[in-house]
């Protein structure tokens, strides 16, 4: 059996019974935390909802008025807050039915409490028609890409439910991650398998095995966006603008999310001139009635394609002068150059008359000073771009100092860190390779980069024999199908359906990318994400 189902269409199937139960009414509203707000705004949109009869929907937070006889479907996290809030709602007698569903199981005393304080409401337990507990801890940004919001373990364990497969729980032995595996373990050990579920490779590495990836500037399409636009949950705000990118409505952005930019750019031109040629197409059609039948049916079609097109030209083209302003293309050569040990010279970087272009660079600047403490480039020469860049931002300097002593710290050990021996041990040195030059862009936007620890690692662990021996003395296997600790062997790609990546301390759009082009190399599917979706200045902010 294959895995035949998406985070995406996996988190759809699993809440539309919640908003649509089976019940005969006209119509009914939908109240929500914004926990739950964020699992659904990926998944529907207002039209969706109407499909299911939900006129109404609001967040617990938002002022509502009393609505007699209407029933109400709710759907939040089983916490104190959100909780005390339906139980206001009881108070305040909003609604004459209630369907109550929990995100994830109730704790009994959370659930003592609500029944403790509903029975001082009168006629509040009677409006309660059902209550459910469900597992859906993870936000599905794409049909391969989520976002657990902190809640690892409950969130992984939703997914490996809502996926239907048998997990294989790989992880490091005495790293960060362990305490978490274990704790998945322990959850998974109580439920029955189906032996026809088909198996799916969990690999939980340390962040500490990269943090290139997450630091270092990109040249797709996706992480330049979250770079400079910031994606929050599929929503990007440009100007007073929103553009939704939800994939299963955006086919575009599902498409080029992962593309060199000028590759997106080409993309996004492609379907704009298709648009154009079917315009044409139909307002040359004949007048005859069947045609003109045609062509109307078309046209909802059409408008929506046109809006969607019109959604990443401007967003493109944003990007672009962002780009173009900011030297982000140099900015990611030189990020290469250090990675691949390339000494570099002062006048590499393309410094800007305009003091507040220049100003704006200052959180690109430190990205590549950080990524030249961590990968021991050259002390004279980092001091030379330190000088050079002088980075002005209180924030920003507490970042690099930050570093330079954990650096520092890391240079003074004698024994080598966990970073270090994991990463000597798990990883290698792979080859480029690049493409050539497209119009108005420097060809080394379109070059492919240096290969992310993760992808080294994974490459070591499923295509090279000679590694496997080495990788069972490093990571732990947990294997559902008999509920132990099993030996590590190759030949594990021919035996799963599926690979799914979990960073516990971030995860980002650049390693989304890089693991895309990997599944393709190796046809199976890779599903990707972490506690959370960083972009650089995101992650670095935690280290001030």
């Amino acid at each position: 059996m294959q895995i035949n189902t998406s985070l995406i269409y996996a988190q759809r199937d699993a809440l539309t019974p919640i908003l649509k139960p089976e019940i005969r009414i006209p119509w009914k509203i939908l109240c929500y935390d914004s926990y739950c707000e964020k699992r659904l705004s990926t998944i529907y949109r207002v039209g969706d909802l109407r499909e299911m009869c939900i006129t109404l929907h609001f967040n617990l937070d938002q002022n509502r008025e009393r609505l007699y006889g209407v029933t109400a479907i709710y759907f939040i996290q089983p916490i104190q807050l959100s909780i005390e809030k339906l139980v206001e709602d009881f108070n305040r007698d909003l609604y004459s039915e209630v369907y109550i569903n929990f995100s994830s199981p109730i704790e009994n005393n959370l659930l003592e409490f609500m029944a403790k304080e509903l029975s001082k409401i009168s006629g509040a337990i009677q409006k309660i028609q059902k209550v459910y507990q469900h597992n859906l801890d993870f936000v599905a940004l794409n049909h391969n890409f989520f976002n657990l919001e902190n809640q690892i373990v409950n969130g992984l364990f939703s997914i490996i439910l809502a996926l239907k497969v048998q997990p294989l729980i790989l992880f490091q032995k005495n790293s960060k991650v362990e305490l978490i595996a274990k704790e998945l373990i322990e959850k998974l050990k109580i439920l029955e398998f189906n032996s026809d579920y088909p198996l799916l490779a969990i690999i939980l590495p340390d962040r500490d095995i990269d943090l290139n990836t997450l630091i270092m500037h990109s040249n797709t399409y996706g992480a330049l966006l979250h770079d400079t636009l910031n994606i929050k949950y599929n929503k990007v705000k440009l100007e007073d603008q929103v553009y939704d990118l939800s994939p299963q409505y955006d086919n575009l952005w599902h498409q080029a999310c992962n593309m060199a930019l000028p590759d997106a750019i080409d993309k996004i031109n492609t379907e704009l001139n298709d648009w154009t040629s079917q315009y044409q197409q139909v307002s040359q059609q004949n007048q005859e009635i069947s045609s003109a039948l045609s062509a109307i049916d078309l046209v909802p079609q059409m408008n929506q394609q046109k809006k969607m097109v019109d959604s990443h030209l401007n967003l493109a083209n944003q990007l672009t002068q962002i780009t173009k302003q900011k030297s982000l293309d140099k900015f990611y050569q030189l990020g290469q150059s250090i990675l691949q040990n390339d000494l570099l010279a002062i006048n590499d970087y393309p410094q800007s008359e305009d003091n507040q272009i220049e100003s704006s660079k200052e959180i690109d600047k430190l990205r590549l000073l950080i990524l030249m403490l961590l990968n021991n480039y050259n002390q004279q020469e980092f001091k030379k771009f330190e000088q050079l860049f002088q980075i002005k931002n209180e924030k920003y300097q507490n970042i690099l100092s930050n570093f330079k002593q954990r650096v520092a710290s890391n240079q003074n050990n004698k024994q080598q860190s966990v970073y270090k021996s994991l990463f000597a041990a798990i990883t290698s040195k792979m080859p480029n390779s690049g493409k050539g030059l497209l119009k108005n862009f420097q060809n080394f936007l379109l070059q492919r980069g240096k290969k992310s620890a993760i992808v080294q690692m994974l490459e070591n662990l499923f295509l090279n024999e000679l590694k496997i021996d080495e990788l069972q003395s490093i990571l732990t296997m947990y294997d559902s199908r008999v509920k132990n600790i099993s030996r590590l062997e190759f030949g594990l790609l021919s035996t799963i359906k599926g690979i799914l990546v979990c960073f516990c301390d971030g995860a980002c759009y650049n390693e989304y990318a890089e693991l895309n082009d990997f599944a393709k190399s190796i046809n199976k599917q890779i599903i990707y994400g972490g506690n959370k979706i960083y972009n650089a200045e995101e992650f670095l902010l935690q280290f001030q």
